[in-house]
């Protein structure tokens, strides 16, 4: 085993094996292995409407869309990556595992899907605006870590997830800029957009 695989499981161990002695803190991570990354989307959603009937309300949709290419573009190369090199799960390989949810010896690990869809979400708004980008950020390193407390991933998948989140914000940066003059089409856009003379 080399010293960057040693390192790996030895940083998996070292969270796993906190895993199953607080009721409270396998709570707390299962939640953020399973169901958070289902909730990320709603603190987009929160971001575009906080500007509801403002200058910032059509930049703010823009962006929204803007964030959810990136976390396509995110799937499209996890995915990938995970078709040409397959690594197996933490629990498949290794013995006394505490896993906390269920999921299939037959899937991939690298990179961890969970955390390239968080980070892809995170660094996606964090282009955008950097208060509702940063607490984004908190939920993608909750998610990121929950998945090796619950067993199903090492330290180093969720760091690739996080090297896929940023790759895909910054392929599809870009984007924006593609999407403003479809948004011109609708009025309801338009009502709320800033006089650029103001």
């Amino acid at each position: 085993m080399n010293t960057l695989a040693a390192f790996d499981v030895w940083g998996f161990r070292a969270v796993n094996d906190l895993a199953g002695l607080s009721v409270y803190w396998d709570a707390v991570f299962i939640f953020g292995a399973k169901y958070l990354i289902f909730l990320m989307p709603l603190v987009a959603v929160a971001y575009v409407f906080a500007a509801w009937r403002t200058s910032h309300f059509e930049g703010r949709v823009e962006n929204f869309w803007h964030v959810g290419w990136t976390v396509v573009i995110a799937f499209i190369i996890e995915k990938t990556v995970g078709y040409i090199w397959f690594r197996p799960r933490p629990f498949v390989t290794l013995a006394g595992v505490h896993r906390l949810i269920d999921m299939s010896p037959l899937d991939k690990s690298f990179p961890s899907g969970h955390a390239s869809a968080a980070f892809a979400m995170a660094f996606g708004l964090m282009l955008h605006n950097r208060k509702w980008g940063s607490l984004m950020l908190v939920l993608a390193a909750w998610v990121a870590f929950s998945r090796v407390w619950v067993g199903v991933h090492y330290p180093l998948d969720v760091i690739g997830g996080l090297v896929v989140g940023l790759l895909s914000a910054w392929i599809t940066a870009p984007v924006k800029k593609a999407i403003e003059p479809y948004l011109d089409l609708f009025k309801f856009f338009r009502r709320y957009r800033k006089d650029p003379s103001a």
